[in-house]
């Protein structure tokens, strides 16, 4: 049997996409991890999303640009540049990183709502489907040797998919093998992988530029400020720093919450260790993490599943 370890969008996908396989909600990851990477439904799984909805269009939406207090509709030049250097440490990145920052954004519509909340009521149709087969128990560990998981029951697998963060899956390996196997295929100093802390504030919208803005564009992408992008939610902005932000406004908009997470500085793109294949942004370590990037791994995982499973048949 094939399984899935994890508790976020990544799991649940793969689970949709899967028929076959069997999903273990064990969680490490929140929302806002975004280890499917951006909550954007792109237009290459449309025809997925036609299966479940009626009214389904592809749109776009815009960005604008503070390039350090200078702002503007068109990209600035050299804006990418800097961007990559301020959330990255470099400038020089894989070509699909300028998602981030490029000036339009297509994605998949339902019934002409936003790209969060088209998102949203995807997701709660994967899961209301996927549910059919969690198992929900709790996992203390996982022996490499016997392809068993080990908690509540042990479950015996023939594949095993991981979407939870690489760092959670070293500390269920109790014999140290997936922690070596890292540190030696990537040639890293110890278990230390490359990353930066990353700052999410969510405030309401109050200012009346945002407002004005708000109306216009769905993100602001920004250089020479403590956050680099806020995006516009309804009432309220999502901002997204590289350091921490005291004040308890941002330019005019009351802080709500705030959360802490993981900015990946250097991909590592792992998509397999010890023969456990890795989904997800934080799974593989990789920064360019998307559902459409999902959506693909998910079809080779399939076709390959398929193929050792009828080649198993054909030895018996």
């Amino acid at each position: 049997m094939n399984y899935i370890i994890g508790n976020n969008d990544v799991s649940w996908f793969l689970a949709y996409l899967l028929p076959e396989t069997k999903l273990i909600p064990h969680k490490t990851l929140d929302k806002q991890d975004y280890n499917s990477g951006p909550m954007i439904i792109p237009p290459c799984i449309v025809d997925i999303v036609k299966e479940n909805f009626e009214n389904v269009t592809i749109k776009d939406f815009e960005r604008f640009y503070d390039d350090r207090g200078n702002q503007t509709s068109t990209e600035p030049k050299n804006f990418g540049k800097l961007y990559c250097l301020y959330t990255r440490g470099k400038t020089i990145t894989e070509d699909s990183y300028n998602i981030n920052y490029s000036k339009y954004v297509k994605y998949v519509s339902i019934d002409e709502l936003s790209p969060e909340d088209s998102y949203e009521l995807l997701f709660n149709k994967i899961k209301e489907t996927a549910n059919k087969r969690v198992i929900d128990i709790s996992i203390n560990s996982i022996d490499l040797e016997s392809k068993t998981i080990l908690g509540d029951d042990s479950i015996k697998f023939d594949n095993l998919i991981s979407t939870i963060n690489v760092v959670d899956l070293v500390d269920l390996d109790n014999s140290g093998k997936i922690r070596k196997y890292i540190i030696q295929n990537n040639n890293l100093d110890g278990f230390n992988l490359p990353y930066n802390d990353k700052f999410i504030y969510t405030a309401k919208l109050e200012s009346e530029e945002d407002k004005i803005l708000s109306n216009l564009y769905k993100q602001v992408v920004v250089i020479g400020k403590p956050y680099f992008r806020k995006t516009y939610l309804k009432d309220q902005i999502l901002y997204e720093s590289m350091r921490n932000i005291y004040d308890k406004k941002i330019e005019g908009n009351s802080i709500i919450s705030y959360f802490e997470t993981t900015q990946i500085s250097d991909n590592l793109n792992m998509n397999k260790v010890l023969g456990i294949d890795l989904v997800g942004k934080f799974s593989e370590w990789k920064d360019n993490c998307t559902l459409e990037t999902i959506y693909h791994t998910s079809k080779q995982l399939k076709e390959f599943y398929n193929s050792s499973e009828n080649n198993h048949k054909k030895v018996l």
